[in-house]
Formats: C-alpha cells, structure tokens, sequence
C-alpha cells in the first residue's frame, strides 16, 4: 500500500514549513476573480508532489497533461472555488513535483500514486478533471476505484494508441508543430516554459507510457457521471478518440467546443467553465 506524507510548505516569504502556505501567488479566472493560492508538497513512496489549492466546498482535482503543470487550469481553477476545495496537483516529473529515488514506470503507477497523494490529503471522495496525459491517468483512478470519483471530466482524453504509418506520422507533425495545434497563442511561452522545465527525457519517457497503454478496456467500469471536453480542432486527441471514449463509458456525454484545439479550458475558457461548472453542480440532471 502506498502512503502519502504531507512534508512541507512555503510561506510567502520561501521559507519551508509544516502546514504554512504560499499566498503570495494569485490567479484570475474569467469573471475576473482573483484566488490565493496555498502551496503544497507530499512525500508519496519515494515521489514528492507539488499541488496548489484554494476555495471551500466539496473537493475538485484537475490533472494536467504530458509536459504541463498546475498554470494549465489557470482560468479554470479560480471560477470553481466559489462551490468547491480545488487542488491542483502536479504529475510526478512536471512542474515542481519530483522523482526522489526513480521515475513511476507507467501511467498505472501514476494512478496509484495520485490515490495515495488523495490519502495524504484526506480526500476520500472527489471530483476529477483530467486534462490529455491526465484524462488517462484519471480514466485508470475511476475504473479501478470507482468509489473515490463522484463526478468525472475528461478534457482532450489521452489513452487510445495510435498506430500510425509513417506517411501519417509525416501529417500529424504538420499538425501538431504549428502553433495552432495549442490553440491560443498567449498560452505557448506557458507551454514553452513547462516542457523545458520537464526536459526532453522526461517527456519522452511520458509520451512512450502514454502511447503504451490502452484505457478502452478499463471504460466499461466507469461508474461516474462522466462528461467528456473536446476541442474541435484537436489535431493530437482527435473527435474520433472522444466518441469511441464516450461509447465505452456508461452514461457519459461528450461537449464538443468550437474553435479551440487540444486545450479547450485555455483557448475558449468562458464556455469551457460553463459546461463544466454546470456538470459539477449537478444541473441538468434528470430526477
């Protein structure tokens, strides 16, 4: 069983600490709503996660994707936290969050050790948002224990492979180089900044788990309500991944938003925290 140790934290002024808080770092969401946010590190079976965290209410936890970090959900984190405790954890190998002894070995032991970062936390049951690399990772978390997610969201989903010829290789990376595969262009030097910090090692070593590992199998024991995000300009989750996801999964409906590619929650943030939100609160759904 894998255990999770909250260690430390920041204060305002860099010093580390057991239970203070870095709230000197703030983010504003669409409606303009400016969050402190509280930083955070937890020592999990030899991993230290860094997460960020703000609000009160029922808990929300937004995975980001392959070579991203907690900034991902900058427009998404602060409109939630007017109804919810929002905490943003950073996959081991991105952002601050550290391999201490080795790197996990595939996105199933990044499953179990967000499991145990959700123990170190005492969250028992939880929303989950997961972003690309982190819809997969979140794909794993629901199927395997069910009883922890209440509602699901799967944002741009990795976790079907592609198995290209090489003259479709040749096409996506015509797609995918171009700035317009990320959507909005203010948001690459975010982007930029996040896979250099990573480095090419780790995100190789990502992008091949990643590309390893079949979800399909695991969606039939989904139990979550679950909404699916899409961009519909995705060249690197393409729509074709969403519908096979939203078939496999019991009950899930998929929300397709126009003129955004593999990061809706960035490139159309107001509708994106409207479905979103919506799904959340529970509105909508049938008596």
């Amino acid at each position: 069983m894998r255990v999770g140790t909250i260690v430390a934290a920041r204060d305002a002024g860099g010093r580390r600490g057991k239970g203070s808080g870095d709230r000197n770092r703030a983010e504003t969401g669409r409606e303009g709503r400016a969050v402190e946010l509280e930083r955070q590190y937890t020592d999990v079976d030899g991993h230290r996660f860094h997460s960020v965290q703000a609000g009160a209410g029922e808990p929300v936890v937004l995975l980001h994707g392959l070579a991203g970090s907690y900034r991902w959900w900058r427009y998404t984190l602060p409109d939630l936290t007017d109804r919810f405790r929002v905490y943003a954890p950073e996959l081991i190998g991105f952002g601050s969050s550290r391999p201490v002894r080795r790197a996990p070995t595939g996105i199933g032991e990044l499953a179990e050790l967000l499991l145990a970062w959700l123990d170190a936390q005492a969250i028992e049951r939880t929303h989950l948002i997961g972003h690309s690399m982190g819809g997969q990772i979140s794909i794993h978390l629901a199927a395997k224990w069910p009883a922890r997610i209440a509602r699901l969201v799967l944002v741009s989903s990795a976790g079907i492979p592609r198995r290209l010829p090489l003259p479709e290789v040749t096409r996506l990376l015509s797609e995918v180089i171009p700035p317009r595969a990320w959507g909005r262009t203010t948001f690459l030097p975010t982007i930029a900044r996040d896979a250099l910090r990573a480095g090419p090692r780790t995100i190789l070593r990502a992008g091949y788990q990643i590309l390893s590992d079949d979800v399909r199998p695991l969606l039939a024991c989904i139990e979550s309500p679950t909404l699916l995000v899409w961009g519909r300009l995705d060249p690197l989750t393409p729509l074709s991944h969403a519908w096979q996801l939203a078939d496999g999964i019991p009950g899930a409906r998929l929300e397709v938003i126009p003129n955004a590619a593999h990061n809706p929650m960035v490139d159309q943030p107001h509708r994106f925290i409207e479905v979103v939100r919506a799904f959340l609160l529970g509105d909508g759904d049938a008596a």
